[in-house]
């Protein structure tokens, strides 16, 4: 398996087993087709993968599942506050687009409403933007409210994170692990 396949499933792996609505990887530019391949298998359970930045050898790719981060982008809530940040969209891609382009202007920095991209609790981001250093604890994310909740995801993501990567590490594809055809 190749370094690009395992660093893909071992991050991304949580939403390919639909634990969460999106994650992201930093990748070494190369191997473009072994993301390709697994992007066309994918795409038929509804995710989709997109390279938010390139800089270098490296590349930050996002991958989602279309369907749930519609239910997310378009709630209410979320949609005010990513309006707040001067978001204008009437579909995921176009969310997505405005998202890359928030990232490809800040350089290195990554846009601080990228959390609600990748199904982080609202409460968590606003409290992030508003006293960085003042979170209950640090996991996949910083938590500023429910923590026990918050807690109970991250053992479940650990779960499956360490159930991919072992049967990666024995060998298994993420098209064998996840039943995708290739």
């Amino acid at each position: 398996m190749s370094e690009t396949e395992f660093a893909i499933g071992r991050y991304c792996g949580v939403t390919f087993a639909g634990l969460k609505v999106a994650s992201m990887v930093n990748l070494r530019r190369g191997e473009r087709d072994v993301v390709v391949r697994l992007a066309r298998g994918f795409r038929r359970r509804g995710f989709c993968f997109v390279c938010l930045r390139a800089c270098g050898e490296r590349r930050v790719l996002y991958v989602y599942h279309e369907e749930r981060l519609r239910g997310l982008l378009f709630s209410p809530d979320v949609r005010a506050f990513l309006e707040g940040f001067g978001y204008r969209y009437e579909t995921v891609g176009e969310a997505v687009s405005q998202l890359r382009a928030r990232m490809n202007a800040l350089g290195a920095a990554f846009p601080h409403e990228i959390g609600v991209f990748l199904g982080y609790p609202l409460g968590d981001v606003r409290g992030f933007i508003a006293d960085p250093a003042g979170c209950l604890f640090c996991g996949a994310w910083k938590v500023y409210q429910d923590e026990a909740c918050a807690r109970r995801t991250f053992e479940r993501y650990k779960r499956c994170e360490v159930c991919i990567c072992r049967h990666m590490q024995r060998g298994r594809s993420l098209a064998q692990i996840f039943n995708i055809v290739s």
